[in-house]
């Protein structure tokens, strides 16, 4: 039982690190984006480091319940200046993913074991697959199938 705990905290960690980043990242391509449809992308985007930092302190708060330390530092961050708002966002279709690998693994980990985590953990993956998805279809052009 120990070993899952500490497995859960480090996933947990994990997950802090990534969405801390994620709440950089978002906030920088935030102002980055020029063009017609500036606003709303921008807009979307602060929306999205916004609630980064609000998964980051829940899954910081799993940490300290379950009495870790929670992790001080933060994810990678890939300091690349796109040329487009594509570029932006096919960089954070590969943030995304590992949230959701993450998230998932937490699951797998917490099944049969804490109902609370796996709970978390089911609500994140399913947020994270229905971001993943905004990007993808913001991704495709009028006319793909």
């Amino acid at each position: 039982m120990e070993d899952k705990r500490e497995e859960a905290i480090a996933i947990l960690n994990g997950l802090v690190e990534l969405e801390l980043a994620g709440a950089v990242r978002y906030t920088q391509y935030s102002l980055m984006i020029f063009g017609h449809a500036r606003i709303p992308i921008m807009h979307w985007m602060r929306q999205q480091a916004s609630e980064a930092l609000t998964h980051a302190t829940e899954a910081g708060e799993e940490v300290t319940s379950m009495g870790g330390r929670v992790s001080l530092d933060i994810g990678q961050l890939a300091g690349t200046h796109h040329a487009s708002v594509d570029e932006i966002l096919q960089e954070l279709v590969v943030h995304e993913r590992r949230g959701i690998e993450l998230y998932r693994k937490l699951l797998k980990l917490t099944e049969g074991w804490s109902i609370s985590l796996e709970e978390f953990a089911r609500a994140k993956v399913r947020g994270e697959e229905m971001h993943l998805a905004e990007i993808e279809k913001m991704l495709r052009r009028r006319g793909d199938a």
